[in-house]
């Protein structure tokens, strides 16, 4: 039996600027964390020889190309294994349309557990670059890339799309001591109840790309990733709710849809109690909201707040892992 824990990110900015129709021509990069809550993925011989697969619903079926659960059946088919497998997905927190980037850590958990189950060592920025593969280019999924390398590598990140077909980059963003426990004790994150389908999202942020509309905005939200990360690196944990609030602002500009009355009565309400900045993650429209404020103001978010769940967490500094590797021997 193999079990690989794969985490799930926090997105502060340049969230949609490594979608390939705006990074391949301008470059994208995106400041993000991940975070302790946790894609589980269990891998194990099935004795019928057949394939079983369990998420929301269960499956049974003769062999990878019958599975419905179109991540399961296609890393099966990157990984090579055609039958034989029970497999099992579990979430800490719901796994659609949160915003915390979960479709794509399944895709590098199961990754990493079906080659750790044929005994096959991948790198993480290897699953990173096969997750967006799959993903992208055989799901046609109108998606970036920044998820997929959050969750195979882990930490605290400048994430780089360089243009031209340059590939991703990876930068490690090193902050002073004391840095970023100030970080983490100002961020409050809620989840809305609210889940969407990212990709009717972003491909309405696709086709503003095309367009030229959505252009200048994300070339400015791109900059802030260079921003933060320069004043993260100075010590200023303080940048993280500023820059929170100017993505925000240009994120809303892209397409209609991302936000709406109530998503903005919900930040309003956070910042009239004090809140610096916010922001719904990933696509927009519902999933988990973050809030930066100093320490002092989180009772007064709470309360203006209160019928939102708020989901405590902390910062995670591995990616995709095996968790447990049991290969039956004595």
């Amino acid at each position: 039996m193999i079990i690989s824990r794969t985490p799930l990110r926090v997105s502060f900015v340049g969230g949609g600027t490594d979608i390939p129709d705006f990074c391949d021509k301008h470059g994208g990069a995106v400041v993000s964390t991940t975070i302790d809550k946790w894609i589980h993925v269990v891998v194990a011989r099935r004795f019928e020889g057949d394939v079983r697969v369990s998420y929301s619903r269960t499956e049974i079926v003769d062999a990878a190309p019958a599975v419905v659960h179109e991540l399961v059946r296609e890393t099966m088919k990157a990984t090579g294994i055609p039958r034989g497998v029970d497999v099992v997905t579990l979430a800490d927190v719901p796994s659609r349309g949160t915003g915390l980037g979960s479709s794509s850590a399944v895709t590098v958990g199961l990754l990493n557990a079906l080659y750790a189950f044929q005994g096959v060592y991948k790198s993480p920025p290897r699953l990173a670059e096969e997750a967006s593969e799959i993903e992208i280019e055989i799901l046609g999924k109108p998606i970036g890339r920044q998820d997929q390398y959050a969750a195979a590598i882990g930490g605290l990140n400048l994430i780089e799309f360089l243009p031209n077909g340059g590939g991703v980059r990876v930068e490690p963003i090193v902050l002073p001591p004391g840095t970023l426990k100030g970080l983490h004790r100002s961020l409050l994150l809620y989840f809305t109840g609210r889940d969407r389908a990212a990709e009717q999202v972003l491909e309405g942020q696709g086709a503003a790309i095309r367009d030229g509309a959505a252009v200048p905005a994300l070339q400015t939200m791109r900059d802030l990733a260079y921003e933060l990360r320069d004043r993260l690196s100075a010590g200023d944990a303080d940048a993280v709710g500023e820059l929170l609030h100017r993505n925000w602002e240009l994120k809303r500009s892209l397409v209609d849809g991302l936000s709406d009355a109530e998503i903005d009565g919900w930040y309003d309400a956070a910042r009239e109690a004090g809140a610096i900045g916010g922001k719904l993650l990933g696509a927009g429209a519902g999933g988990f909201f973050l809030v930066f404020a100093p320490p002092e103001r989180h009772t007064a978010i709470r309360g203006a707040l209160s019928h939102l769940r708020e989901v405590p967490f902390r910062f995670a500094s591995r990616g995709t892992q095996i968790s447990l590797l049991d290969d039956g021997s004595l």
